[in-house]
């Protein structure tokens, strides 16, 4: 037994990923292309209650046999940013995340619901503006646009009437940023 201070639930994986990313710069355009792959399995060598975590904590309780086949992420994105003078970017963006079905048997349907371990995909696809009134000053307004589906959407909160298997987000934001 732990006490219940400082303490955390635990989801235990083995994770491993690769990541490819580019980066070319045609003035005044700059291009960006990336992709991850992550895999995660059962871990090798499991944890139990009481073990360490990030952070100083330690695991209340633990999921060591949480996956019944390999749970693949695939993330993808692209961009393009336009330097339109030597004070002001423009960004465009845009990203794909997909997700395999890691339970076994799957049951992920419309009909029969979805939970997280279902299959799914987000894209998302974003415009971001910012201008530097000073070396450590600037202003930023951008929006972003995203479409979840299957497994994903799950914690998206969602309109009513729009099943929760499918959903889209519009997501402006505007701010200011002084680094010291």
């Amino acid at each position: 037994m732990i006490g219940t201070t400082n303490t955390e639930y635990g989801i235990v994986t083995d994770n491993t990923a690769i990541l490819v990313a580019a980066k070319y710069t045609w003035d005044p355009l700059r291009f960006f292309l990336a992709y991850e792959h992550i895999r995660q399995t059962n871990p090798a060598n499991p944890l139990g209650v009481g073990a360490s975590a990030q952070g100083g904590y330690l695991l209340s309780g633990v999921e060591d046999n949480n996956l019944d086949s390999p749970k693949i992420v695939q993330v993808a994105w692209t961009g393009i940013k336009y330097a339109y003078d030597s004070k002001t970017d423009i960004t465009l963006s845009y990203y794909l995340e997909l997700q395999n079905d890691f339970r076994v048997p799957s049951t992920c349907s419309p009909a029969a619901g979805f939970r997280s371990s279902c299959a799914g995909n987000l894209n998302e696809g974003s415009l971001y503006a910012d201008h530097h009134f000073t070396k450590r000053f600037d202003v930023y307004a951008g929006v972003a646009y995203s479409k979840v589906s299957g497994g994903l959407g799950i914690a998206i909160p969602h309109k009513p009437g729009v099943p929760y298997y499918y959903d889209d987000n519009i997501a402006p934001t505007i701010g200011g940023r002084f680094a010291f």
